[in-house]
C-alpha cells in the first residue's frame, strides 16, 4: 500500500519521539496517532512470543480508541475516508512486521470497525498466513 500523503514528512520524527504509553489521540491528531502506533507500538509487537500476548493487547486497545473516532463520533457509524485510509496502513504495518519476526505465532485478530473487517493472521513455519485484513 502506498503511504498516504498525512503520514509522510515530518510526523514520522514526531511519532519516534511521542511516550508510547501516551501516544497522540485520534480526535486530536490522526495521522499522528496512526504514525505513533506504527511506530511505538507495532515495532515492538513481535519481539518475543511470550510478550505478544500483552502487546497485543495494548494495540487493540488503541485501535479500539481510532475505532470509537473515525466510526461512530464523526460519521455515524460508517468509518470515515480518512479512519480507512489509517486503518489500512496500521494492519499493513501489522503484517509487515509479522513477516520479520523470529518465531511462528498463533492466530491472532486485530478488530476494526465494522465496515472495514479484521486483521487475522498468523505464523506457521515461518510463512505469515493472512485470513482477513481491511
Amino acid at each position: 500500500m502506498t503511504k498516504p500523503d498525512s503520514l509522510r514528512g515530518d510526523i514520522k520524527e514526531q511519532a519516534q519521539e511521542a511516550d508510547r504509553h501516551n501516544l497522540a489521540r485520534p480526535a486530536t491528531n490522526g495521522a499522528l496517532w496512526a504514525r505513533g502506533l506504527t511506530t511505538q507500538r507495532v515495532a515492538d509487537l513481535f519481539r518475543t512470543l511470550p510478550g505478544l500476548a500483552g502487546h497485543w493487547m495494548q494495540l487493540q486497545n488503541e485501535v479500539n480508541a481510532g475505532n470509537r473516532y473515525f466510526y461512530g463520533v464523526q460519521n455515524g457509524h460508517q468509518t470515515t475516508d480518512e479512519g480507512k485510509e489509517l486503518i489500512r496502513w496500521i494492519a499493513d504495518a501489522v503484517v509487515s512486521a509479522a513477516q520479520k519476526a523470529s518465531f511462528d505465532f498463533p492466530l491472532q485478530q486485530l478488530r476494526f470497525t465494522a465496515d472495514t473487517g479484521w486483521l487475522k493472521l498468523q505464523r506457521v513455519s515461518g510463512r505469515v498466513m493472512v485470513m482477513s485484513r481491511p
